[in-house]
């Protein structure tokens, strides 16, 4: 299953101590440049980065190419497409418009498209914007195509006879509900969508080097274009808008961010409202609010967001109670190795320590892969990891965004040894088995791929693509969906406290014969069974292994998510 369209990092992401030390903002501007340094010269990182305390920038930097074919580099004017960091954007605009009295957050989706079924009674502009709406992800729907604009989403969710889920039951990502987002603005204030964020954000702000790409494609100064991991073109090529369609530099996002810690756009209540988690029918909380991931820890308030699709992979971060924060824009897909220098940009923050990250295999993959067989460069990487097996990382979700490069361009053979490698390397990620079944599927070997589909739903059954397909090519999957049942005693058994490193600790608790988990600093959630030991989230694609030692006692937990992180049990 391609996971490469947007992003939102959200609940249960791990972070890990690491290994030098930062005080003044000297020392650290040194300490992030050594990191980024690091970063370029390996390949992980390909962007522009700034990084502020105390509302000063003490760090900023472009490094790395702007367009490749004609070698030109970037610069901190750079402007890259936002991705799904567009999407704060969309909210602040719905905000402004129910300060102004044009809109009402309990608006129904019905009051602006009557075209839809009955259901659109039920759904509410609150709900689209905390992804609480059942509105499915358009993208979900295969409707990606060079030129995509919002009239395109509009007339698919249209033909969507039912909803994913009751509206508030649950959180689930959908660019499709901020594609509406946009319309319905458009339809408030009378004017198109790109005109109202120029007239009503942006030049207000004076960020005069952001726009909304649309049909008509502005010119855009200094653009950075889009790559993915081997360096090859992979550009932006649709016209949609509010879940995404924003080009912008650091400089602009710098004053995007300064402007959030005054009420130059709208009030302090409705700032504050925007960074509250979504309290979901059954009282259980989502760490998304409007536009922005939220974690909170030690009454420390984060508001974060992620983004990708194409070459193009963003982040912003914002801490609230001490106006930090940093933006990364890059412009070299699936190489960015973002979970581990955000993790290094937040310990040096904090005066922690922190270590250089690994480099991720996939990039030496990557390059072995465009000057040798599939084979040859997979025996080469298993050299590597077995000559340097500190030095490198096995980067799942990389890997498998390097076979869907090859899978895309119709190199199945190529793709299909990638993602076979990748199963190697990660048994027990279910996504890795969901591309090996596409690939095992375009190359007309179905008896294989049913067997990989069934296998990443038995790991992850909220991993509902697999039973789509599956059912698609006539396979009887009702053995697969019967509920599993742990006994009382088992449950029990996994009640206590699991720590993955110092203060960062997974709570699972139980009640009514129903198991939850609460990660330091985040909201509770509901897991449910896959196998006796296993249990997944339907709130994120994340997935626990609870392990025992050889007398039965629940001793560690493991996290699936990006990898494999272990969790000792420490009550």
């Amino acid at each position: 299953m391609k996971k490469c369209i947007t992003s939102f990092l959200l609940l249960l992401f791990i972070s890990f101590t690491l290994n030098a030390q930062s005080n003044n903002a000297t020392s650290k501007h040194e300490s992030i440049d050594i990191l980024m340094q690091h970063c370029y010269d390996n390949g992980l990182f390909n962007g522009t980065i700034m990084v502020t305390q105390n509302g000063e920038v003490i760090y900023k930097n472009a490094l790395g190419f702007a367009d490749k074919a004609t070698d030109r580099g970037l610069t901190n004017e750079s402007a890259f497409y936002l991705c799904s960091v567009s999407k704060q954007f969309t909210t602040m605009a719905v905000m402004i418009l129910k300060e102004q009295g044009k809109l009402d957050y309990t608006d129904t989706l019905s009051k602006y498209f009557s075209e839809f079924p009955s259901y659109a009674d039920t759904v509410t502009i609150k709900h689209l914007m905390t992804h609480t709406s059942g509105i499915p992800d358009h993208y979900n729907l295969g409707a990606y195509k060079v030129g995509l604009n919002n009239q395109d989403v509009l007339k698919l969710l249209l033909k969507q006879e039912k909803l994913d889920f009751s509206p508030g039951e649950k959180y689930q990502y959908s660019n499709g509900g901020y594609v509406l987002l946009a319309l319905i603005i458009e339809k408030v204030a009378g004017m198109s969508f790109p005109n109202f964020m120029d007239t009503t954000i942006f030049k207000p702000l004076g960020m005069n080097n952001t726009l909304v790409f649309d049909e008509s494609s502005p010119e855009i100064i200094n653009r950075a274009v889009g790559h993915n991991m081997a360096g090859e073109l992979d550009d932006y090529e649709i016209f949609t808008s509010g879940a995404g369609g924003i080009f912008s530099n650091i400089g602009d996002l710098h004053l995007w961010d300064k402007a959030l810690y005054t009420e130059k756009l709208i009030s302090k209540t409705s700032l504050n409202e925007a960074f509250t988690p979504t309290t979901l029918n059954s009282g259980a909380l989502s760490n998304y609010g409007y536009g922005w991931g939220i974690s909170e820890n030690e009454d420390k308030k984060t508001v974060q967001h992620s983004g990708s699709l194409s070459g193009y992979r963003t982040y912003i971060r914002r801490n609230l109670n001490d106006n930090s924060g940093y933006i990364l824009l890059t412009n070299n897909g699936a190489a960015f190795k973002s979970g581990s220098i955000r993790q290094a940009l937040d310990n040096i923050l904090n005066n922690e320590v922190f270590e250089l990250p690994k480099i991720p295999i996939s990039t030496k993959l990557a390059i072995a892969l465009k000057i040798n067989d599939a084979n040859t460069a997979i025996n080469k990487i298993q050299t590597i990891l077995n000559e340097n097996p500190d030095e490198y990382e096995v980067d799942e979700q990389a890997i498998n965004s390097l076979g869907y490069n090859y899978l895309t361009d119709n190199k199945v053979n190529t793709a299909l040894a990638i993602f076979k490698l990748n199963v190697n390397f990660n048994p027990s990620a279910f996504n890795v088995y969901d591309s090996l079944g596409e690939a095992l599927l375009a190359n007309g070997d179905t008896i294989n791929a049913v067997n990989n589909y069934r296998k990443s739903y038995t790991l992850n059954r909220n991993n509902k693509n697999a039973i789509t397909v599956l059912k698609g090519i006539g396979v009887d999957t009702s053995d697969l969906t019967v509920p599993i049942v742990v006994p009382i005693e088992i449950l029990e058994s996994y009640v206590g406290k699991y720590e993955s490193q110092p203060n960062f600790v997974f709570d699972i608790s139980m009640q009514d014969s129903q198991l939850f988990i609460q990660a330091t600093g985040q909201g509770i959630s509901k897991i449910f069974a896959s196998t006796q030991e296993r249990f997944y989230s339907k709130i994120v694609n994340a997935q626990i292994t609870f392990n025992k030692d050889e007398k039965g006692n629940v001793i560690s937990l493991i996290l699936h998510q990006n990898g494999d992180h272990l969790a000792k049990r420490i009550k």
